[in-house]
């Protein structure tokens, strides 16, 4: 018998030996069958060799029978998409055009989707390790859009280039270059859009901000959401991560984040933290009406993972956090430009029903010029600082005696707010209003198993909205409307610039010299407007923007001729306000 040996070497794998019996093979019937069956069990042995992962490979362009001799075409895989873009190689090869899987100097015709020149100039520059210099309409190569491709495609010829086909700079690299070296490192000096060109980016690094609130760290959460700050106010759209090496903030992880989401189009780590289980359930968790991130992290690390867990917390909840899940399902909505001016006007009537001529004003989101918020601010004042006493408390027992309150927790006016305090020390009611003529969302599976109640009413024709009502004296009222205005991060850096480089304490009470005395509050009005209406970013009312801080009727400034300067002494707080109020209502209308 003859013993027939079979080698096979594969890459990365060690060498095998398969020995079978051979013999008489050739003389033996069905010798066919037989043989077969012998190859294929030898070949089981063999393992099979994994293919490389990669681009698609592509025809060779000398192996190509191009109908169309002087032009070669070069398909920009960046935003394409590797699938979509061997599918359009295909259509040209049909239609009997030459493309090159590589960039080369054979290429005529560069054809991107989605793109400007200059990011596809340098992603080429990347790829090939070639710098381009685009030819425009009249040389090669052309950097063209896909449009020239579609319509060639369609007249199964090359079409004649014309400008409207090129992709242009739309910036110059020196105009760029001064934009970005003229950013400002504080936040309140620069002008920061509510609509911008980067909001790829910064939704992305605010997420990162987010998830490190919930882990706890305020240095990456700081660093996050001033990067995300400096990209709002650009007044372009970033190309490349080259374009922020000098802006303030944009460097190390943030600078990472941007250079793949430039690169890529989406960060692998925001999506990974945004599908990550610690994250979904934070947010979940802190969206309630009276959970901050300290309870929902202890809520969490307790086993709550969704809303309908905390039904296992029954007790536990306080009445606020009762409130916030009772009503869960309207908070989550949006509250509207018009149903905010529908909320002022009810607040307004119970507040001047008993002094008339109370000064309220509209703060947050919507006097920055925003369409929708998730609540209602206002600021409520008097030149007769006697008149704010006990004002609060009674215009919030009249409207819970119209049924208009779902839920209040008065906050007694602070004696604490000296310069080296940050904190507000206003009388503050925090509510949840009924808003009425209102048709309430459908809830969802989550709510529903929380809002028991109130789904079982599903005529009801209110909504809740959050409300928050500030009382504070006129001596203050500058301070107050500058601080409730904010955004959060504006009010931050605002402080920031007002401690580190002018050397003052700022809150909502006052400006105060640390210099000096840290409970020395500036009494002259022109000093306070020396330090920050000289340095803070101040666009026209117009503008839809988070800078935006006049009011109707005043400005915080003080430009308003009809309003007197104000004295900036402290004010005696009402002496009818001690102690906290706390009231959960479900009005049956």
């Amino acid at each position: 018998m003859r013993s027939v040996t079979l080698r096979c070497c594969t890459e990365g794998v060690e060498e095998r030996e398969v020995t079978a019996a051979a013999g008489l093979l050739n003389s033996a019937p069905g010798k066919e069958r037989l043989l077969g069956g012998f190859w294929n069990k030898a070949m089981s042995f063999i393992p099979l060799k994994r293919r490389r992962a990669g681009p698609v490979s592509e025809e060779p362009l000398d192996s190509l029978q191009s109908l169309f001799p002087d032009v070669c075409l070069f398909l920009v895989e960046r935003r394409m998409g590797s699938a979509r873009r061997k599918f359009l190689t295909g259509l040209a090869q049909k239609k009997g055009f030459c493309v090159t899987p590589q960039f080369s100097d054979q290429v005529t015709h560069v054809v991107s989707e989605q793109n400007s020149c200059s990011e596809v100039l340098l992603w080429i520059e990347r790829q090939s390790g070639q710098k381009v210099q685009p030819g425009g309409a009249e040389m090669t190569p052309h950097i063209l859009d896909i449009t020239w491709f579609t319509e060639s495609m369609s007249l199964g010829k090359p079409v004649k280039v014309e400008p409207r086909h090129c992709l242009g700079v739309s910036d110059s690299s020196v105009s760029r270059d001064k934009a970005t070296q003229e950013i400002p490192a504080y936040g309140c000096q620069r002008r920061t859009p509510l609509h911008h060109h980067n909001k790829e980016i910064t939704d992305a690094l605010e997420i990162l901000a987010l998830s490190a609130s919930f882990q706890g760290s305020e240095a990456r959460f700081l660093g996050f959401t001033r990067a995300s700050s400096v990209l709002k106010s650009l007044p372009f759209r970033l190309q490349s991560v080259e374009e922020v090496k000098d802006l303030p903030w944009c460097g190390g992880h943030s600078q990472t984040v941007i250079q793949e989401i430039l690169e890529d189009g989406v960060c692998r780590e925001v999506e990974t933290v945004k599908n990550s289980e610690h994250f979904q359930s934070m947010k979940a968790l802190t969206s309630i009406f009276g959970v901050g991130i300290r309870t929902a992290d202890k809520w969490y690390r307790d086993g709550v993972r969704s809303l309908s867990d905390l039904n296992n917390l029954g007790g536990k909840l306080t009445a606020e956090q009762k409130a916030g899940l009772l009503h869960y399902t309207d908070l989550q909505q949006s509250v509207t430009r018009e149903e905010a001016g529908t909320v002022e006007q009810l607040i307004k009537g119970a507040l001047q029903s008993f002094v008339p001529d109370v000064r309220v004003t509209m703060t947050g989101g919507f006097r920055r010029g925003k369409q929708e918020g998730h609540d209602v601010d206002f600021l409520i004042t008097h030149p007769d600082e006697e008149a704010l006493n006990g004002l609060l408390r009674k215009a919030v027992a009249w409207l819970d005696g119209k049924g208009s309150v779902l839920y209040y927790h008065v906050r007694a006016r602070s004696q604490n707010f000296s310069g080296s305090n940050t904190m507000d020390g206003h009388e503050t009611c925090y509510s949840i209003i009924a808003l009425p003529n209102v048709c309430p969302e459908k809830p969802s599976p989550d709510a529903e198993k929380i809002e028991p109640d109130l789904d079982k009413n599903s005529l009801r024709n209110w909504k809740a909205v959050r409300v928050d009502l500030v009382v504070c004296p006129y001596s203050e009222y500058f301070y107050a409307l500058l601080g409730w205005t904010g955004s959060k991060h504006f009010e931050r850096e605002l402080r920031r610039f007002s401690l580190h480089v002018k050397k003052m304490s700022l809150n909502s009470h006052g400006l105060f010299d640390i210099q000096k005395n840290a409970t020395t509050l500036l009494h002259r009005r022109r000093r306070y407007l020396h330090i920050l209406d000289s340095h803070m970013c101040r666009p026209p009312r117009e503008t839809p923007d988070h800078r935006t801080i006049e009011a109707s009727g005043i400005d915080p400034f003080g430009h308003t001729a009809a309003h007197k300067p104000l004295h900036m002494g402290k004010a005696t707080p009402p002496a009818n306000n001690a102690g906290m109020a706390s009231v959960i209502r479900n009005p049956a209308i």
